[in-house]
């Protein structure tokens, strides 16, 4: 009977596969494919939407620039649309398979006499069956107001519809109602574990070195699992393979340089971009025990073998150095290794070796007259992921996509070790309690199909699975608890398998055409997230730690229902949408209530130094829904959006609030967002960005009272306080400076203030007994940012 229903499935996927292709015989058909790339640079332009103007039929490029389109034998034209270029229209006369490389101009960003932008692709945001996809490239990052001087990928993430900040402090996102962990975040396929600099004020993220950002909110490509809320997918530049050009910029914190150039012309190209802090520099010269400077180097090489065949190496390198009070070093690393393959005109593949690597350490020293004391704490994690991808270009009305990875990863939870040295009369040390979590290793195999397919011109689908298997590996010590103690453990011989978690990961998106403007779209998404975060707060920050599911602790898993509409209006300038969705989440782990990271509450131990914190977490179920609506403008001279999001989370864990439903820590239920960005002249613009939001929940004590010589606190339900609101006013003007034919540098200065209104945002609150009367709470709010006025010059040649 399993294996007649099995039958039946796969008569049913060859008989959607071969309708539209069983039609398309009545004339002979070839395939027109190729790269489109910048004209002058030559770097390959992603998600360029290629298409049959005749048949309104089309695609968009992929990851690397390729592009695969059916046309019939004989006369066939092919357009392009893409963002920032001109559009650009070709004439063919096909007889065969043909191959072409389609260059295009950048456009003018501003002309005084156009009223429309230059392209915006608006058949492509309707024709594809996703939600929740949302497109960025490093000019739409530098329209916003800077924070600091600096235009930071994740701060223009966050102003995005559905995407909030944790915090005004942090660069980390929460998405729909998820936690800081459940975002994937890829720099060239390496995922970055750690993705702040300055304790959370800036991202890792250079802009100057970004070519293109995709935000999966929602319907995430079956080809990418590990995490349940979004994927951001960060492509940088190639390299120029033209000319050799230079790009800068100097600001009051930080300044970055990239140059990028050819090896040989044509056919391999590299870039070097750098960023600097030196706040840390001019921190010294007030308080000499405080030090505050990162960097980020990221290289690229690009080497064109042949026509059906590419390399790039990419890496990224990142180091933060903090020291005030304590000291803090956190490292990351990443290197991609792609190899493009072109088998044939309707199969491509890219094969990567990829690497990353997080680490970190804090450390604090302090000498008095009678005792000096001494600790460090090392945390990290390594991942090594070899992987196959396929694009199957079948014929005009489907493509498949296909491909299978091996990941092998190795976590390093944390490790405490110190002494205390106590001097009366004799010196002598004193016992640390040091405090050891096992190395732990795991190995992971994925593999998934997913097709886009094209049932009717109004109607399409994209649907697909993913299958993962998640090995725990020994070489350590395992835990069994009961009733969240450890009560046994055994020491698992190295390689041998201990844990196994198979998942599979069904995703579907549909999309109809309800008239040539708007689009109804819908998707349902099943995700699986095996890696762990416990967060020191919940706005992330480089002290979190990683570890993975075992037989303690479930991976978490997420099944998320999306629905929206888009309609574009005033020849396709003006863009409204609506979104809804709801998620339901279960596995997903929090803090016991009273947790302590460092503590356990078991009476079993192996050794003085072992630890097991899965004591001080609880596993349950969540649930978020939300609608998000936007308006956005893409006129030349005025561009921008407006947008309101009502969002609610919530979460329901054993032994936590009672066994009681209470509020995610990162409920927001109203967000308003207002984004403006002005061409005044060609020389001048101005932009604006405007949030207003609900404030963040809270947990606060009620009572303080004395017991056994310990003061011990009583606390109110789980987050069921609530800060002030969140607003927050950035402007920003940008004056280029005046150029003259022929010139080839190019500079311009920016002037911007963060917090205009000087409104006190306050981020989380402090709680201190009264002096007066201990049993007297008294709390008071700390707010993060005032106003900030900033200046920065950049430059090109």
């Amino acid at each position: 009977m399993k294996a007649k229903t099995m039958r039946q499935t796969l008569l049913i996927l060859i008989f959607l596969f071969t309708i539209p292709s069983t039609y398309s015989q009545s004339l002979r058909t070839y395939s027109i494919n190729g790269y489109v790339q910048d004209k002058e640079s030559g770097e390959r332009l992603i998600g360029c939407y290629v298409f049959d103007p005749e048949k309104s039929r089309g695609i968009l490029t992929n990851s690397f620039g390729y592009f695969n389109i059916t046309a019939n034998e004989g006369n066939n034209k092919i357009a392009t649309h893409y963002l920032g270029y001109n559009d650009q229209s070709i004439s063919l006369i096909i007889i065969n398979d043909t191959t072409i490389i389609i260059k295009l101009t950048p456009a003018q960003p501003f002309k005084l006499d156009e009223v429309s932008i230059i392209s915006s692709g608006f058949e492509a945001k309707l024709s594809r069956p996703q939600t929740g996809l949302l497109n960025l490239n490093s000019k739409d990052v530098k329209r916003l107001p800077s924070f600091l001087g600096e235009s930071d990928v994740m701060r223009a993430i966050q102003v995005l519809p559905g995407i909030q900040a944790a915090n005004e402090r942090s660069t980390g996102i929460s998405v729909r109602g998820g936690s800081i962990d459940q975002n994937l975040f890829l720099l060239d396929d390496a995922p970055v574990f750690q993705i702040s600099h300055m304790m959370g004020f800036f991202s890792v993220f250079n802009n100057d070195a970004v070519k293109d950002i995709k935000v999966y909110k929602g319907d995430i490509p079956a080809n990418y699992g590990g995490r349940l809320s979004s994927l951001i997918d960060i492509r940088t530049k190639d390299g120029n393979l033209q000319n050799v050009a230079v790009s800068g910029g100097v600001g009051i914190i930080c300044s970055n340089l990239s140059v990028e150039g050819p090896i040989v012309k044509n056919r391999v190209s590299f870039i070097v971009s750098g960023k600097y802090s030196y706040l840390g520099l001019l921190y010294k010269r007030i308080e000499s025990n405080v030090d505050l400077t990162f960097y980020d180097l990221n290289c690229k090489l690009n080497a064109v073998i042949n026509n059906n065949n590419r390399i790039y190496i990419s890496s990224y390198n990142g180091n933060d150095n903090s020291k005030i009070g304590m000291n803090a070093n956190y490292h990351n690393n990443t290197l991609s290794m792609r190899w493009n393959h072109i088998y044939n005109p309707k199969l491509f593949s890219n094969v990567s070796l990829i690497y990353s690597n997080y680490r970190y350490t804090t450390s604090y020293s302090t000498e008095t007259n009678n005792n000096s004391l001494n600790y460090s704490w090392n945390s990290g994690i390594q991942q090594i992921t070899l992987k196959a991808e396929y694009n199957y270009y079948l014929n005009s009305n489907n493509t498949i996509d296909f491909g299978a990875s091996t990941t092998y990863k190795n976590f390093m939870p944390g490790k405490l070790e110190g002494n205390k040295t106590v001097i009366d009369n004799i010196t002598k040390s004193e016992p640390f309690s040091n405090r050891v979590v096992d190395e732990q290793r795991v190995q992971e195999y994925a593999m998934y199909i997913s097709n886009q397919q094209k049932i009717t011109e109004k109607l399409s689908f994209k649907y697909g699975i993913r299958a993962s298997l998640y090995q725990d590996m020994g070489g350590h010590w395992v835990y069994k608890l009961i009733n969240h103690q450890v009560v046994d453990s055994v020491y698992e011989a190295k390689n041998k398998t201990y844990a196994n978690f198979f998942s599979l990961e069904p995703r579907i998106g549909i999309n109809y055409r309800t008239s040539n403007n708007s689009a109804i779209k819908a998707s349902y998404s099943y995700t699986t997230q095996q890696d762990q975060l416990i967060m020191k707060t919940n706005g992330g920050g480089p002290l979190d730690v990683w570890f993975p599911s075992d037989n303690n602790i479930k991976p978490q898993k997420s099944s998320q229902y999306s629905l929206g509409y888009v309609h574009y209006m005033l020849n396709n300038l003006l863009e409204a949408s609506i979104d809804g969705y709801y998620k339901h989440m279960t596995d997903i782990i929090d803090y016991k209530d009273g947790a302590s990271f460092l503590e356990s509450s078991s009476v079993y131990t192996i050794n003085k130094t072992s630890y097991n914190f899965e004591e001080q977490l609880r596993a349950g179920n969540g649930y978020s829904y939300g609608t998000e609506l936007m308006l956005k403008s893409d006129f030349n001279k005025l561009n921008g959006f407006i947008s309101y999001t009502y969002a609610r989370s919530f979460r329901k864990i054993p032994d936590i609030n009672h066994g009681q439903t209470y509020l995610s820590p990162f409920d927001k239920p109203h967000a308003f967002d207002v984004f403006l960005n002005y061409n005044a002249t060609k020389r001048m613009s101005i932009s604006a960005n405007f949030r207003c939001q609900s404030g963040q929940v809270t947990t606060i004590p009620f009572y303080v009272i004395e017991m056994w010589g310990k003061a011990l606190s009583g606390y109110s339900n789980r987050n069921e306080y609530r800060l002030p609101s969140y607003q927050r006013l950035d402007l920003s003007l940008t004056i280029k400076n005046k150029e003259h034919p022929g010139q080839y540098y190019h500079s311009e200065w920016n002037f911007s203030i963060t917090n205009v209104l000087n409104h006190a945002n306050i981020q989380y609150v402090n709680f201190v007994s009264s002096k007066e009367n201990p049993n007297i709470i008294n709390a008071k709010g700390v707010s993060m940012l005032g106003i900030i006025p900033s200046v920065s010059y950049h430059f090109n040649f």
